[in-house]
């Protein structure tokens, strides 16, 4: 028997792994085949529906700004209604974009409608507490019983309206501390608002001893109040109450909605600068002795106890 001679040219450790490159090669063409294959025929989609997802956005965008350009020049003078429409728009026009963009690209729209309805109607009953909040929200921006800025009394809280959101109302203190209350708490609550007219009224409580001459307080108080210049007329006064130490009286009169804080503080200021100068008396808590403005010699009396 004739031993197998190994030709020299080819080393034994060889033979196994003689035609794997070209096999290798063969799967890698394939590859190579189906991918230009797929690009050639997909190409044409996908160059369209970039182009039509860089116009439709750009465009998108632009009407959006002219809106809200719009929204200003007109007579609707409601920010936050101009945010909210101007929202609405732009993200319902992209979720069409999206949708025909889709449809270039040869995926089933009618499918992918199903889902985004499908997927809608979950998160509906997943955030229905919140639809509620919803619902009020767009009743505030429909029958505005306030607007951004005005001060109002909601929930205990006095306060400016910082912002009307879909979902909450924002509220600032005077503290500059933020509050924010859901929509449907402030629509089912009591509602004040003291922006509505372009007047308010103010009212100081002045407590003076029965001896004290009544007419010489309303005449001393009239003269100061008509040194500020932010009260447009002559106060009117009430006697509010009769306590067992004094006499309750209230000077009430109005200012512009605008001055309120401020005349707030400059007709105390006068009234008490006024009744230093004219030495009338004021009364203190019951069972303490009344003194006199501006007297430092004055000593307040312990309780009679």
């Amino acid at each position: 028997m004739k031993p197998y001679i190994v030709s020299p040219k080819i080393r034994i450790g060889e033979i196994k792994t003689l035609h794997l490159p070209k096999s290798r090669m063969e799967h890698f063409k394939v590859y190579i085949d189906q991918l230009l294959k797929l690009g050639i025929a997909y190409a044409p989609k996908v160059l369209l529906a970039t182009i039509v997802l860089f116009l439709g956005w750009t465009l998108i965008n632009r009407v959006t700004a002219w809106l809200i350009k719009w929204f200003e020049k007109s007579d609707l003078n409601s920010p936050e209604v101009e945010t909210f429409l101007s929202s609405i728009f732009n993200i319902g026009l992209k979720v069409l974009l999206v949708i025909s963009i889709a449809g270039i690209l040869g995926i089933q729209t009618t499918s992918f409608v199903g889902i985004i309805a499908a997927m809608g109607f979950a998160v509906g009953l997943a955030l229905q507490g919140n639809l509620s909040n919803f619902a009020s929200g767009v009743l505030i921006l429909m029958f505005r019983p306030f607007k951004v800025g005005d001060e109002v009394k909601i929930q205990g809280f006095w306060s400016t309206v910082k912002e009307i959101q879909i979902f909450h109302t924002v509220l600032k203190l005077a503290d500059q501390s933020v509050v924010i209350i859901p929509n449907s708490v402030v629509m089912n609550g009591t509602i004040q608002n003291m922006s509505l007219s372009a007047m308010r009224g103010l009212s100081v409580t002045v407590r003076i001893p029965f001896n004290e001459d009544l007419d010489k307080v309303m005449r001393v108080a009239t003269e100061a109040l008509s040194t500020v210049s932010t009260i447009p007329n002559a106060p009117s006064f009430a006697l509010a109450d009769f306590q067992p130490h004094c006499i309750q009286m209230s000077v009430d009169f109005a200012v512009a909605k605008e001055n309120y804080w401020s005349t707030n503080f400059s007709a105390r200021k006068a009234l008490i600068d006024a009744f230093v100068k004219h030495n009338i008396k004021v009364a203190y808590p019951d069972g303490v002795t009344y003194g006199e403005f501006g007297n430092s010699t004055n000593k307040i009396a312990s309780s009679k106890v």
